[in-house]
């Protein structure tokens, strides 16, 4: 018989009767499938130098990425020791990025082709297959506890968070958010863990740190949380478990900077970069509240501007008495977050640059909506609750799917990018890149989120009276043209960035940077735009 417990799910159950879960990841699984993501003019640096690496162990045995570095273009992330160069991440994904590398190298035709087939299929393994599990996750650990609150929270995950923009990237969010979660769900779901689960449980958490650095911290959190829990045999257990991927990262640093001990991050080659990490912890000092009040309410990556069913989590944390079963475990699934929160946002670096949303937070993203779901069984309850939940689902949605369709990768200066970056690149027929015939492109992402929205307003407003789903879609349009009200920044940088991504990163039809010239008031700023005109003659050509 499928295993059940006191506050899960069968996962026959799960796909069974639960139609919802369904509509939910079929338009997902067809976002990640229809695009490839893939900017030739843009050189990615998060994604790319994963991918360099892989090809390098794929091509050369090596870890060193300097030939990848001459054969595909300079990128930012890169750390270096003794004139060798590495990717300055933490190299948790690599394992899953290496066979896209391998199939790339044994099938691809030319140098485009072998990166280009690399970051698409590790994009698939490392990312999209782990978010498409942690929805699942989210699903199985909230469903049957909170009938209403539990498919909310995991249909606003899926379709209206940040979380699927990750998804849909190289980057080692999404994975990390998956090992974190299902860590936690090991140690906190059932009555007690058995052995093998709080062994599985630490190699997770271990992995996860090895993914991402800063995911040290709330998996810290966690085993704290679940000591008493494990007791001496359990622990011993969990730490037996992590002992592998701690020593593989061991190895790797050894191998990589002479040091087990020496991280990526202390060898940057980047100045910026090199700058921050002298300062405090890798970067990270003492909490601010200009990056508090940034992570969550700014309107270029606040998390609560992005995604406002996050703040149900809030209440949440206040209502939320009986699940997990154990103090620890309750305490855990708000702590963590919490802990990560504050620790990033002593970091100057807080925004985290390129990217729709805020994305340091991301690890952390489904044990907030964990929180969301014993909340949102409480709204859901009113006829005013449902309404205003169904606005908040679907203000997020607004917020992430033009930037998904357009240019996923918004600079940090700008406000709402939905609506003052994206429009005017989807006018000019700027979209995400595919494998769907141009004219196909933006059709097929229209229809996806619109089947997106409509099982927002389905889930998220199951209504008892006729008008509910219409005053939440009457909202929605009201709050987007009040924030129409933002305009795009008037600043030089600005200008220039959202120029260069229409001309060159996104390889629009060129005029923006011509017409940036007129507005270049010193003879520094007009050597600026010439030098973008000249390498977008230079760009290569996408394909």
């Amino acid at each position: 018989m499928p295993y059940t417990n006191r506050v899960g799910i069968r996962w026959r159950d799960l796909a069974g009767r639960h139609w919802w879960l369904g509509a939910t990841l079929l338009p997902t699984v067809m976002l990640q499938l229809v695009l490839t993501n893939v900017w030739p003019r843009f050189q990615s640096p998060n994604e790319r130098a994963r991918a360099y690496q892989a090809i390098a162990v794929v091509t050369r045995g090596s870890l060193e990425i300097s030939p990848e570095l001459d054969r595909f273009g300079d990128m930012e992330d890169v750390a270096a020791v003794a004139g060798r160069r590495f990717p300055n991440k933490a190299p948790g994904t690599l394992p899953l990025v290496v066979p896209g590398a391998l199939f790339a190298h044994v099938f691809a035709s030319d140098s485009h082709a072998v990166l280009g087939w690399t970051l698409v299929l590790g994009r698939l393994l490392a990312a999209s297959f782990p978010f498409a599990l942690t929805v699942l996750l989210i699903a199985r650990a909230t469903v049957a506890k909170y009938p209403r609150g539990g498919p909310f929270a995991t249909v606003t995950y899926a379709l209206a968070t940040p979380a699927l923009a990750s998804s849909l990237l190289l980057f080692s969010h999404a994975l990390t958010a998956c090992l974190l979660v299902g860590a936690f769900l090991l140690l906190f779901e059932r009555e007690r863990p058995v052995t093998h689960a709080g062994a599985l449980a630490g190699l997770l958490l271990a992995w996860a740190s090895a993914c991402e650095y800063s995911a040290a911290l709330p998996a810290a959190v966690v085993v704290l949380a679940a000591a008493r829990r494990l007791r001496l045999r359990g622990l011993l257990a969990a730490s037996a478990a992590a002992a592998l991927p701690l020593a593989l990262l061991a190895a790797y640093n050894t191998a990589c900077f002479g040091s087990p001990l020496s991280l990526s991050s202390a060898h940057e080659t980047y100045g910026t970069f090199a700058t921050l990490v002298r300062h405090g912890i890798f970067g990270i000092s003492l909490p601010t509240l200009s990056g508090l009040g940034g992570l969550l309410l700014s309107p270029a990556r606040g998390l609560f501007v992005w995604a406002p069913l996050a703040a149900f989590a809030i209440l949440g944390a206040c209502v939320n008495a009986s699940w997990p079963s154990s103090a620890g475990g309750r305490v855990a699934l708000w702590a963590a977050p919490l802990a990560l929160l504050l620790a990033m946002s002593g970091y100057p670096n807080w925004h985290g640059g390129w990217f729709p949303g805020p994305r340091y937070l991301l690890q952390v993203l489904p044990f907030i909506f964990l929180l969301v779901a014993p909340s949102a069984e409480l709204v859901l309850a009113d006829a005013w609750g449902r309404m205003l939940a169904g606005l908040g689902a679907l203000w997020g949605w607004a917020a992430v799917w033009p930037c998904l369709a357009s240019f996923p990768f918004p600079p940090e200066d700008v406000p709402l990018p939905a609506l003052t970056l994206a429009p005017g690149l989807l006018a000019d027929g700027i979209h995400a890149p595919s494998w769907l015939p141009g004219a196909l492109v933006l059709p097929a992402l229209a229809a996806l989120a619109l089947a997106a929205c409509s099982v927002l307003l389905t889930v998220g407003v199951a209504q008892r009276h006729w008008y509910e789903r219409p005053v939440a879609v009457v909202g929605l349009v009201v709050a987007l043209l009040a924030a129409g009200r933002i305009q795009y920044p008037a600043t030089w940088q600005a200008s220039l960035e959202r120029a260069v991504i229409h001309d060159v990163y996104a390889d629009g039809p060129p005029g923006a940077l011509e017409a940036l010239v007129a507005c270049a008031d010193s003879r520094s700023r007009r050597v600026q735009v010439e030098t973008w005109i000249a390498r977008r003659a230079k760009a290569p050509v996408a394909e």
